[in-house]
Order: C-alpha cells, then structure tokens, then sequence
C-alpha cells in the first residue's frame, strides 16, 4: 500500500531575494559581519552566525509561491535586534514586532569549520537530498554534484547496470526518468536543501554549511513540483542511494501515516545515516509527536536522527513539531538558501533544520572514518548547545552545535 507524503508543502514558506542585490551596507554596519565577506548573502545566515542581528528587507524581495511568515505589523524593512526588540530601517510610519534575534543562538558555525577544515585526512562523503528536484547547474552547488563516473551521459544505455538509464547525476523516480532538475522555477524545496548543505565558497552567495572537496550532493528526486509523492518513490530512492555509494540520506519530508516498508528501509541499511524533518503541524501549530504520528520522523534506529525547527529568536518556531521522538532542533526560519535558475530564498519549515544536520554529519563522516554510523546520534545529541526553551521538547539540550560535535567526534578511539 503506498502512503502520500504532503506535509511537506503546508508550512514551507518563501520570500525570494535577486541574486543581484547582495549586501546592504546598513547591515554590515551594524551586525558586524567582517570575515567572509567574498560570500555577500553570508549576513543573511544567521544559522550559521547570529550576533543578535537579523535583517529582513521586504523591499528587496520579490514574492515568490508561497508567503513567508510575518507579524501582520511588519512592513518594508525590518531589522531585529536582540537588545531592542526591533530596529526600524527604510521604512515609514510604525511598526511593532514580538520577535527578535538572540545574540549566539547559531550552530557555531565558524569555529566548527574552522576544526574541520584544521582537521587533517578526508575521505568523500554523498548526501543523498530525496526531495524535490536539485538544481545542479546552479553557480552555487554545480561543483558540489554527485558524479556516476560509469555513466555515459546522454547515450540512452545504463552504461553501469544498476538498472538506471543515463543516472549521471542521480535520478527522478516521480516521473522515471534521469531528470532531477526542477520542473518550474517555483519548486525550490531541494535545490534549497542542496545548498544548506554545499552551496560554493567565495563564490558572492552564501556559505554551505559542508563544503569541501570530499561533501559531494546525489540528487534523488521523489516529489513533484507540488512537493507531493509516494513512499514507494523514497524507498526506491533509498534503495539507490546505498547501491550507488550514499552515506547521508536528508529527507525532509514525512507522511502522517506509519509505512512498514519505509520502517524496513532504514532498518535494514545500519550503515547510511537517515536524517529526517520532524514535520510542521498542522494549520501552522506544531504538535508533540509523541501524541500524534509523522513518519519516519518518529522511527527510533541508532541511524535516524530527527531535527526540528528553531527560530533566530531562541525558541522552538510555531510551526514546528517537538517531543521526545525529536533528537535535536536546528535553524529552520527564514534560512537563506539557492533556489532554481541562479537564485536565492528563505524557507520556513523543519524541512529547512534536517540539512544543517545533515551537513554537520557528512563533515563528521568525511573527518572520522572510525566512528560508526550508529554512533552520530549520540554525537550529535551529547554535543548540542543548551537552551533552556528547548530543554523538554526533544531528546538533546536544544541546539545542534557543529564545533562540539567535531570536538567530540575527534575523541572516538582508533584515529589519526
């Protein structure tokens, strides 16, 4: 029996910003930001580094498919600040906002890659993102793409014989075909979760998370240009993803319904991690997962780590389901990511959390060939940041923290 994934959809919420305006100086000036600075779109990361500062500049953005979420009082531009509450820039008349940022309420992004980049050795890491199409021609994310070496492209022939015609750069199992682009513009779900992940450095965007010369991005595409498909297409999509060389698979996406045959995936691959979104509710109002059902989020495997959704603000995001099926929280509102044909957006969702984590295992992976697969929840969980808004509401003290999770990664017998 096939089971509809369509949560997905319903919370993801986009504003989408032209690639060709980059930086605001106003920003710069008063946040801080002075490493980096090739990387123009990195101030608007606050995931990876939040100095109580957060601009959301609504005259610069163009509306895209979907609305991202605003206090009904917010117009023009909006600057959060941590001490003030809100600072009013470029805009007329008043306005008034409960939300702020929290000064240091981030991954640890800089120190962490800093540790990971000092840490010597590396060996190649695959994220599989079962999603939405990837685009891979993106400036972001082109050398950042999964390559089948023993694929010829384009020759009709599966030059390899794993059952795949021309699976150069992964496949589409929505529509059967080796397609993994988007089908329209506004279907950004995985091209943004490619590039949480790897998007280039030094390239005038943003930073991934992950990147480097060993973190490549196998794009599966099981979900339509709505974000909608089946949980036969995942399985499928799993299923190649341990044949053809995957280590990570994200998936941010889930059904409400328990799927034996999904449940069997990810049990009976020990050695690929799975790291899943804990979904967004309903009607925009997260829920305890440990009163009502989202799968595989709610799967308890040692290669299973599920992530909601916090907001720059220092809390647990409206949206955003919790419990103790929930292994850890990371940045999920208003992530700065690549979107199809070269451009940039914020989601909103725990789909958006899931890649951070993602990212932050496959620098694990990629650095410590030792540690077993069945190990990085305990990492990932043993390491996370305290936060007292967080504590209760999932298995871990609040934040993923990618610095303290390499430290302790580093302390795992059998290494350099």
């Amino acid at each position: 029996m096939q089971f509809k994934i369509n949560f997905t959809r319903r919370l993801t919420r986009v504003i989408k910003i032209s690639s060709s305006i980059l930086i605001i100086f106003v920003v710069l000036l008063l946040s801080g930001f002075t490493e980096f600075e090739s990387d123009n779109l990195y101030s608007y990361q606050w995931g990876l580094k939040n100095n109580g500062n957060f601009l959301v500049d609504k005259s610069i953005l163009k509306i895209s498919h979907n609305p991202v979420y605003f206090n009904k009082l917010i117009n023009d531009t909006m600057f959060y600040d941590d001490k003030n509450a809100l600072v009013y820039l470029y805009s007329s008349g008043l306005a008034y906002n409960s939300l702020f940022a929290k000064e240091g309420f981030d991954i640890n992004w800089e120190e962490g890659y800093k540790r990971f980049k000092n840490t010597s050795g590396g060996r190649d890491v695959v994220v599989a993102i079962i999603d939405t199409g990837v685009d891979i021609n993106h400036y972001e994310l082109a050398d950042s793409i999964w390559v089948n070496v023993d694929e010829i492209p384009g020759n009709g022939i599966d030059d390899d014989h794993n059952g795949y015609i021309d699976d150069v750069n992964g496949y589409n199992f929505n529509k059967k075909n080796n397609i993994v682009l988007p089908e329209v513009e506004t279907e950004v779900h995985g091209t943004h979760a490619a590039g949480i992940i790897a998007s280039k450095h030094n390239n005038s965007g943003i930073r991934g998370i992950a990147y480097d010369e060993h973190v490549k991005i196998m794009p599966l595409k099981v979900l339509d240009a709505n974000e909608s498909g089946y949980m036969s297409a995942v399985i499928e999509a799993i299923n190649y993803a341990k044949a053809n060389g995957a280590n990570i698979c994200n998936l941010s996406l889930g059904a409400y319904t328990y799927d034996a045959n999904i449940d069997k995936a990810i049990r009976d691959n020990p050695e690929m991690l799975f790291v899943v979104s804990a979904g967004n509710g309903q009607e925009y109002i997260g829920y305890s997962l440990d009163e009502r059902d989202v799968y595989p989020a709610k799967l308890e495997y040692d290669n299973i780590i599920t992530v909601s959704n916090a907001s720059f603000d220092g809390n647990r995001y409206e949206s955003a389901n919790y419990g103790s099926y929930v292994d850890v929280f990371a940045p999920g509102t208003l992530i700065l990511s690549t979107t199809p044909n070269n451009g940039f957006a914020y989601l909103t969702g725990t789909s958006m959390a899931a890649p951070f984590v993602s990212a932050v295992c496959a620098m694990i992976y990629s650095k410590f060939p030792y540690i077993p697969i069945t190990s990085y929840k305990k990492i990932i969980i043993n390491s996370s940041t305290p936060v007292s808004s967080l504590m209760g509401i999932n298995k871990s003290y609040g934040m993923v923290n990618v610095s303290d999770a390499i430290k302790i990664a580093s302390t795992f017998g059998g290494g350099r």
